[in-house]
């Protein structure tokens, strides 16, 4: 990284000098590209010559299409000059059907709270944002349930607020959770065969280094990047076992005694994960989609698997929406949540107001604003 050069005057012309430095690796970047992306592409054919010869392929038979939802969170945290404002939401969608599927239970989970500043707080919003995730995945009538993210997420999510040194985040993270069933949302997504989890950010390297071993050369990129490149339409990887890491590392800490008993039950609720009963696939609906991570639990025989490809597949509306729809437009849904905390900030303005207190609204004016899905 080269140093800003420096005028008569003593200082950078900014931002003229830091673009032009910039501009200047743009070079470097893009060989680097061409190494990452460029490798695996060259190397197409032998590469999917080694998918076939590894018995690493499957077409997904014709079937009916089952009825189907995508569930996704999104939280957002307000940092005023006075208090924080948190907010979490989730939201389950329907996909798209000749029918409606009557729903039930709960179709969105909302919660806020403002307290003072606390360093935490983002560990309490997501905590409570997956176990809204959790709630509606298990209350959803359909035959396939689409949970945004890896079966690793609510777990890492609830272990960190639950882990969390402050005595608020894990008090209102404890009471929400109970009020919600999370012990038993949690299991029920561990275990349930209709609970689909498709990640979209996927750094797993597990079919890759198969490749790369059976060809005897280093192969650059990950999983869904080269499966994205490999695999025909309505084709999918065999289904395979995931990883000992870091699944059967997977774990709850608790920080306190009193949270022992709590850590045990949401182990106990993890343990078709630990004890890795799951499969991941990567699926590629058309030719103009990505391959698709999908965590399945291992008991689905073929038709099922069928109904699930069969279903996924006809979710797709277009090429420029690169996920399944239900799963497109709850993650739309969610992302929502910055609006809703402004008008939460707005009207606790609005209301402080109201009593005669100017001097405080004055202090919920000005914001750092942290959002999340």
């Amino acid at each position: 990284m080269s140093a800003p050069a420096m005028t008569r005057e003593g200082y950078a012309r900014l931002p003229e000098d830091l673009l032009r430095d910039l501009l200047q690796g743009v070079p470097e970047v893009v060989q680097r590209v061409q190494q990452l992306l460029g490798s695996a592409m060259d190397r197409k054919v032998q590469l999917r010559d080694a998918l076939e010869r590894l018995d690493l392929i499957q077409t997904h038979g014709t079937a009916a299409r089952s009825t189907v939802c995508g569930v996704d969170g999104g939280f957002a945290v307000e940092r005023t000059a006075a208090v924080d404002f948190v907010m979490c939401v989730a939201v389950g969608v329907e996909g798209l059907s000749d029918t409606t599927t009557i729903w039930d239970g709960n179709q969105y989970e909302w919660w806020s709270q403002v307290g003072p500043h606390d360093i935490e707080a983002e560990r309490l919003a997501r905590g409570i944002m997956v176990a809204q995730e959790l709630a509606i995945l298990a209350d959803a009538p359909h035959e396939q349930r689409i949970l945004d993210g890896s079966h690793l997420t609510p777990v890492i999510q609830i272990n960190s607020a639950l882990s969390t040194i402050s005595e608020q985040v894990g008090d209102r993270a404890r009471k929400v959770w109970a009020e919600l069933d999370t012990i038993g949302d949690l299991a029920r997504m561990a275990s349930d065969p209709a609970v689909v989890a498709m990640p979209k950010y996927d750094s797993s390297r597990v079919i890759t280094d198969r490749l790369a071993a059976y060809i005897g050369e280093d192969v650059p990129g990950d999983d869904k990047l080269l499966l994205g490149l490999l695999l025909n339409a309505g084709e999918l990887v065999k289904p395979q076992p995931v990883p000992e890491d870091p699944w059967c590392k997977l774990h709850f800490a608790a920080r306190k005694k009193q949270d022992q008993a709590l850590a045990e039950a949401l182990q106990e609720a993890i343990k078709p994960l630990t004890e890795r009963s799951l499969n991941f696939t990567y699926y590629k609906p058309d030719e103009s989609s990505p391959a698709f991570r999908l965590e399945l639990k291992q008991d689905l025989d073929d038709l099922r698997i069928n109904a699930i490809c069969s279903t996924l597949q006809s979710q797709m509306t277009g090429p420029f929406v690169r996920e399944p729809y239900p799963q497109y437009l709850a993650d739309a849904m969610a992302k929502s949540v910055g609006l809703g905390l402004s008008v939460l900030q707005s009207a606790a303005q609005l209301g402080v107001s109201g009593l005669g207190r100017p001097d405080i609204a004055e202090l919920l004016i000005h914001s750092y604003r942290t959002e999340g899905v």
